[in-house]
């Protein structure tokens, strides 16, 4: 790789950026605004065309202003490689200059968008365990082959071993076949299209300015006589669509995933319409997943995940980076086996003491009273909570036993030579795979309630996970607690005498 190599984002960028940074939902709240708050000079249809009209003439303003925006953006953007960092120099008012060192890169990405694949565009992303928040270096829009072409000369800078900018040799270790990514998209729940259709539909009902009334009239009275259902009704085919469209999206997100292995890292290919290509360096993964949901483990499948020190998903659970989106439960955790070192067969995993399992039937014991006597305390002033029936918590706490049981059935952990394995979680159900050398901290605490049973509780940190509270190994013994802690202190010292040249070793009897 030649040193000091200067390039651009491609001239093209400037309009697709402008495009994709339009905010339609700053103009989606302006439409209403304009309709509900017009001077009442037009009603019905008119007042919706003229409001149409002012949108698109604003839109059109805005738009322009974005494009030259971006251009001066585009002009004041420069990459420059040098032997050992990228060096950014970008900003039009507060000009920036970064520096982003090969070795401190955890994971570098090209993907392309709906609006960029035409043009024959990608964005190149590479992150570092410096910012959590967005990738450390994004370059909006290159060619895609320039993009690729940096991303191998990237990854050969960081790795230590690589002696040229050679790519890498993998081999094909997973493809997600056809069955699997059908039940990936239907197994999962989709909150945020089913939450977004029903938010819609909750406003088209209960909020109707003037404006509107004709056409909604004149749509209702299309509807009614094919369609005569009940508002619940049609709310859950409402819910029912957002739910398919999260489908549709989760199926075209991973649409032809590929993973390959290489010596020491990992490189994965998927999407249909907006397309990834990451790249991710086995020494820089800190912590891997095996998660299923009851039909996954009716199947026999299971998803499996990775997480590097780079950028991470704050939701829900912190890992971002997929192994394999669904597979078979044993080719799952062979990805796991290859990607963090773990040799599953020393995995056996123990169960949490069983007065943890008594701790778990009182505390939901005591939360089925504490909502009995909310619920009557509410009936006095709140008339609506009349409807609850008080007899339906003594179904509750009779079933309290049989949730405390299935709470401690479904947590385990296993303390291996160089990893720690946590499971938990009953409905999606996470083993958690963590190199004790990836730990950055480890606490352990100890509430009033779990010292009356000689219980603790131990939290492991990892940079992976940073907004999150680590991975937590509740209601264990307090033994348990102090072997880790010890486990890793003597890591700690390990690779202190492995750095100073001057430590003499001793021997062990």
């Amino acid at each position: 790789m030649s040193a000091y190599t200067s390039l651009k984002p491609d001239i093209r960028s400037v309009p697709v950026k402008a495009l994709e940074n339009f905010d339609f939902t700053m103009f989606a709240t302006l439409a209403v605004m304009l309709t509900v708050f017009g001077d009442g000079s037009a009603s019905g249809i008119d007042a919706i065309v003229s409001g149409v009209v002012t949108l698109v003439l604003i839109a059109a303003v805005f738009g322009l202003f974005q494009l030259v925006i971006e251009g001066v953006e585009w002009w004041r953007y420069k990459l420059t490689l040098e032997e050992e960092s990228i060096v950014v120099r970008s900003g039009i008012l507060r000009p920036k200059r970064r520096t982003i060192p090969f070795s401190r890169i955890q994971q570098s990405t090209v993907s392309t968008t709906t609006l960029s694949r035409p043009f024959g565009l990608a964005v190149l992303e590479c992150e570092t365990a410096g910012n959590p928040d967005e990738a450390d270096l994004s370059v909006r829009y290159l060619e895609r082959t320039d993009a690729e072409d940096l991303q191998r000369r990237i990854q050969s800078a960081a790795d230590v071993d690589a002696t040229s900018a050679k790519p890498p040799e993998r081999r094909r270790v997973f493809t997600l076949r056809p069955r699997e990514l059908a039940l990936y998209g239907v197994t999962r729940s989709h909150p945020k299209t089913v939450l977004l259709a029903a938010l819609a539909w909750v406003g088209a009902n209960y909020f109707e300015p003037d404006a509107m009334t004709d056409l909604r009239s004149t749509a209702v009275a299309l509807l009614e006589d094919l369609l005569p259902l009940s508002p619940a009704v049609v709310l859950g085919l409402v819910v029912l669509a957002g739910w398919l469209a999260g489908v549709v999206l989760a199926i075209d997100r991973m649409a032809r995933f590929r993973l390959s292995a290489g010596e020491g890292s990992f490189r994965r290919q998927h999407g249909l319409f907006r397309t990834t290509d990451a790249d991710v360096s086995n020494d820089r993964i800190q912590i891997a997943r095996v998660r299923s949901n009851p039909i996954h483990r009716r199947l026999g499948l299971a998803q499996a995940d990775i997480g590097t020190a780079g950028l991470s998903d704050p939701a829900p659970f912190g890992l971002k980076w997929p192994l394999a989106p669904l597979a078979r439960r044993d080719v799952a955790w062979d990805l796991v086996e290859r990607a963090v070192g773990v040799d599953r067969s020393a995995i056996h995993l123990q169960s949490l003491p069983t007065r943890a399992r008594r701790r778990y039937v009182v505390r939901y014991a005591l939360g089925v009273v504490a909502l009995a006597v909310g619920t009557v305390i509410a009936r006095q002033f709140v008339p609506a909570a009349r409807v609850i029936p008080l007899p339906l918590f003594a179904v509750f706490l009779a079933l309290a036993p049989l949730a405390g049981h299935v709470t401690w059935t479904h947590r385990g952990y296993a303390l291996l030579e160089d990893h720690v394995v946590v499971r938990r979680g009953f409905w999606t159900r996470r083993t958690y795979v963590i190199p004790t050398d990836t730990v950055q901290n480890l606490t352990v605490s100890q509430s009033p309630f779990q010292r009356r049973v000689d219980l603790v509780s131990v939290r492991l940190d990892v940079a992976s996970m940073p907004f999150l509270p680590g991975v937590p190994l509740p209601d264990v013994d307090a033994s348990v607690g102090g072997r880790l802690q010890h486990r890793l202190l003597e890591d700690d010292s390990d690779d202190d005498s492995e750095d100073d040249p001057t430590e003499v070793p001793t021997g062990r009897t």
